[in-house]
Order: C-alpha cells, then structure tokens, then sequence
C-alpha cells in the first residue's frame, strides 16, 4: 500500500493547527481531547471490523457514510446529498466536493466496490449481513450516482445504508480474504472530518482534524486533535478522569457513578443505550441444544437482582433483542425468575443428580458443567458471570468461570469456540433487524453474528415476514410473533439493556451524546 500522500496530507494538517496563534505546540494542545476506553480498537475498516467504539470512530470521524441519523433516529443525508427512493431501490447522489484524506475524490465508485467486497462471501463482511441482506446489486450511473435495488419491500429501506465506503483505489488489490489482515485497518485513508495519524498498539490512537473539510457535510471539526487511550484498569481509568487527565471517559461503569456525580469539573452524563447483556449459549453444544434446557437456565436468573446490584438502576430487565424505547417493542411477559421451575424444567429434559454430588447428569452420566467465558477488562460482565455461576449451582449447574483479554474473547467468540458467553449486543443501525443474530441462513456463515447457531423455522417465519412488512401495524405484529418465538427458542438469556454511561470534563462543550453514540458530536465538541 502506498501511504506517502497520507504522509503528505497529515502534514498539511499539522501546518494548519501549528498556524493557529503564536503558541504553537501549546496552541494544539489546548484544542487537543482526550477520550478514554476501557478496551483497545479493533480494525479502522467499515468492511471487517465488528467492534462497537470502533464502529463510532468510523463513522462519525474517520469515513463518510452515505446517510446519518438525526436525534429522532430519522435518516438525513450526509455522504450523500439527496435520494430517490422508489419501490424497487433507491439512488443515492454523492456530494461532489468529498476527498480521501490522500487527496482522492470519493466516488461512486468507491461506494459500488465497497457494496461488492461486502457481499462478496470470501471478505466474511458483516456489512453483508447487518445493513446489505435487502439489497440485490450496486449500478453505478455516473461518478457521483449509483443505485441499489432491493430484493423486497421494507418500511425503512434506507435504514440498511448506515455506512461508509472505503476507498477502491488503495484495496481494490486486496484480496477479500484478505482483508481482515490488510495495513489498512491500522493505517486507514478515510474520508471524514478527522483524519489518522498514529496507533501505538494498547496505548493510543491519534487522529487530526481535516482542515478543509466540506461545509455541506457540517465542516471543518472545532478540535484539532482527539487522542484515545486504551486504559483496562477501570479504577486507572476512573482516577485519570477525576485528575482531569482524560477530558472523556467513555467506559464509566455503574459502580463508579455515585462519585462522578459527586466529583468536582466532571460531569456525568446518562442515556438509554442501544446495548443489552447476555449469556450466549452454544446450541451446537448438546448440552445446550434442548430448548428447555436454556429457558431452565434463564428461569434461574434473577435479573432484577443483577440491576439492582450490579448496575446500580442503570438499566431495565430484557425480555428479546428489541430495544424497549423502540416502537417495534412488544410488551410481553418476562419468563419468571423461577429456580424451582427451572429444577423441574431440567428434570423433565433428563439433567438429574444421579449420584448425590450437588450436580445434575444425563442419562449417560456427563455432568452438567460448562465454561462460562468473558472479558476482564469489564467488571460488570464478570460480576454477571460470578453471580450466574452462583444461581446456577443452586440447581445443580456447575459453570466454570473463565475471563480473558477483549480480543481473546472476540476471537473465540467469532470462532463459534465457546460454550457459555457473557457478552452484549449493540444495535448497528436503528432498524429493528435481528437477522444476522438469529437467523438459520446465518448459522454458518462466516462472518455472521449467528455464533449460537440458533435455527428455528418459527423464529425464521417471524423475522421475515416482519423484514417483508410495508407498513408499520404489519411489522409492529411480525415483530411481537419474533419475540415469543425467540423468547421459547432462547438462544440468549437477555438480561437487561444498559444505561450508556460517560464522564465529560467541565471544559468541553457542546457535547451531545445519546443512543447513537458517546462520539456522535464530536466535530462540534469546544475545549475552553
């Protein structure tokens, strides 16, 4: 990859902030942010990377997407200056002043090849999956136009464009198997309003305002330089925000809210999320392949207790994977914390303690002992796992605890090489569209977030006829049918959905965080 017109560009920048008064160096660093997480970035490329702050750093600073979401969760254009939707597909027309931070027009091009490397199997893309599974094929009409067409009718087809392309011109020669190895995803050339300039593996990523950005995308960005450090320690990364230096943590857990609220040039700020918990269960797994097996498991749960405990009211107990403030939501009936009815249910699936010893066996005598994995690097989700293992013994399951490192359990995660997880779900766009996560089609397929290996034809039934509605009544009914047969097929215990939580210093303004994200303002962020 050839990286020197990024070299040059960077420079460009730098002269630029240097130019701003006498100071200098202390000129760039008062306009300098410093935004903290709890967990290191994953890949800097919108067609392999799966990871949620990743994700905000795509596409709100680093690319362009072709749409943006307003603070009502309405699409409005930003790559793309205005559409034609019709029944059978929707053409975008591009702003024509865009640049890659290499100098590069953006292109239809770009957003064509960037449309084909995702669906293509061999780049094991969840953009495939998340946002493209409506869409049939890309045309490019013109340089600055292209159409999609749909393979059906959708209330909100122009929810399944919430990303950004990449440039064809550097990857077109990576091969998609590739690409989730390629220098790209550590090196990226973006096209958005800030541009990179650094990662130091586990510490840092640096990235700089693009001075000339377009104003009809909302211009140039007010910060110069947004510097995020990966900090795991959560009491580290606690103490470093109460010091002042972090001006942002966006990795404040429920325990800690009680001080910031208390503390002195800090504020904390709290909204409803797009995230929920879970424990993912293996259905591949014979111990997990019965259906009654992981609605016992569920039904010996307290969730209530793990809120009020754990997370201290920052969330609401889960009833399915549709988020409660979403007009999809259907209000039905929790299965009960219920450890006698989850001892029964275990009995009638044939896990019994045949020899006495406190743990349930099959008919062949396997005792019912699983490995319950999560990340260290987040408390709230060991703790889950620690209290879960508790509940669990008290009906004769045993649930060996095992944490690791985020990345670690990313890969086995994705590897489907896991029997229990603690992990959580973050909505990709703002459309109710479970597909990738639950789905039969999904189960195998690379790169999906079927890693349960859920295949339910009534769960199957349900999403697409509620996928096919044209009209919102139609899908609002789909969607209730989709959450009772998830709720009988359980693929997850659904938890609760979060609260998201951050920690803003006194000297930033103008920050606006909500579901769509901690980063969802950052251009327009002030330091004083």
């Amino acid at each position: 990859m050839d990286v020197a017109p990024v070299a040059i560009r960077r420079a460009a920048c730098c002269l630029a902030v240097a130019a701003l008064g006498c100071a200098g160096d202390d000129a760039a660093s008062e306009r300098t942010v410093v935004v903290a997480f709890n967990a290191e970035m994953q890949a800097f490329n919108p067609l392999v990377n799966t990871d949620l702050n990743t994700s905000e750093v795509i596409n709100y600073m680093l690319f362009t997407p072709l749409i943006q979401y307003d603070s009502a969760f309405e699409p409005r254009p930003y790559l793309a200056s205005h559409w034609d939707l019709d029944s059978t597909g929707v053409t975008f027309h591009l702003h024509r002043n865009v640049r890659w931070h290499d100098g590069a027009p953006v292109t239809a091009h770009d957003v064509a090849f960037t449309f084909e490397r995702a669906k293509n199997p061999e780049t094991a893309s969840v953009l495939a999956s998340v946002f493209l599974d409506r869409v049939s094929a890309a045309t490019v009409i013109d340089s600055f136009t292209v159409r999609f067409e749909f393979t059906g009718p959708h209330a909100r087809p122009l929810d399944g464009f919430w990303w950004p392309p990449v440039p064809r011109h550097i990857l077109e020669d990576v091969p998609p198997p590739e690409l989730v190895r390629a220098d790209f995803n550590r090196r990226p050339v973006g096209s958005g309003p800030f541009l990179f300039v650094d990662w130091e593996p586990g510490v840092s990523v640096t990235l700089e305002r693009v001075p000339d950005f377009p104003e009809s995308l909302g211009g140039p960005a007010n910060l110069d330089r947004v510097l995020f450090r990966f900090v795991a320690e959560p009491t580290t990364l606690l103490s470093e925000t109460l010091t002042g230096a972090i001006d942002v943590n966006g990795s404040v857990f429920p325990h800690q809210a009680a001080e910031l609220e208390r503390a002195s040039g800090v504020r904390l700020l709290h909204w409803p999320s797009r995230e929920y918990y879970y424990i993912g269960w293996n259905v591949r797994d014979p111990t997990f392949a019965d259906p009654r097996v992981r609605r016992a498991l569920t039904m010996a749960l307290d969730r209530r207790e793990l809120i009020d405990a754990l997370l201290f009211e920052y969330a609401v107990p889960a009833t399915g994977a549709i988020a409660p403030w979403h007009p999809m939501h259907a209000d039905i009936s929790p299965l009960p914390h219920d450890p006698a009815a989850a001892a029964a249910a275990l009995d009638a699936a044939g896990w019994r303690d045949r020899d006495g010893d406190g743990v349930r066996e099959n008919e062949v005598g396997t005792p019912f002992r699983f490995t319950l994995m999560t990340n260290h690097e987040n408390p709230v989700r060991t703790d889950i796992a620690q209290v879960a293992q508790a509940a669990l013994a008290r009906v004769g399951v045993q649930a060996d605890v095992r944490t690791m490192e985020w990345q670690t359990l990313l890969a086995r995660h994705r590897a489907r090489d896991f029997d229990a997880v603690v992990q959580s779900w973050v909505l990709d766009n703002f459309r109710v569209d479970p597909f990738s996560l639950f789905h039969s089609s999904q189960a195998e397929r690379a790169g999906s977030y079927n890693r349960s290996g859920l295949q339910d034809p009534r769960v199957d039934r349900a999403m697409e006829a509620a996928l096919a509605a044209e009209d919102e009544e139609t899908a609002r009914r789909a969607w209730r049918e989709f959450s009772l047969a998830l709720q009988q097929a359980q693929p997850f215990t659904f938890l609760m959905w979060l609260d998201e939580l951050a920690a803003v210093s006194d000297r930033l303004d103008g920050v606006e965080m909500d579901a769509r994200g901690t980063l969802v303002g950052v251009a327009r962020w002030r330091k004083r």
